[in-house]
């Protein structure tokens, strides 16, 4: 059962994480009105920029990933609670 919750929440942080990192790149659009900086190595942006939005888009994803994480183990533990108040199987 330890493996389940383990393999359980990181699923949950993996697809959080995704999903953050596009959600991110979809509002840096809409706010900055350029795309997102995809290479690091390009010359023709602004080191600043670059910067900024290598930490926006590292906090965006240890958050979301934490906070599912969390959410999923917090649902296993509830699903285990509701097992133990109903008792075994007949």
């Amino acid at each position: 059962m330890k493996l389940t919750k383990r393999l359980y929440a990181t699923v949950a942080a993996v697809a959080a994480g995704f999903i953050a990192g596009h959600l991110v790149k979809l509002v840096w659009r809409a706010v900055s009105g350029h795309d997102a900086p995809e290479d690091a190595d390009d010359m023709s942006l602004s080191t600043i920029q670059v910067t900024a939005f290598a930490a926006v888009v590292a906090a965006a994803t240890a958050i979301a990933q934490t906070l599912a994480s969390r959410k999923a183990l917090t649902a296993l533990h509830r699903g285990e609670a509701k097992d133990l108040v109903a008792g075994p199987p007949l």
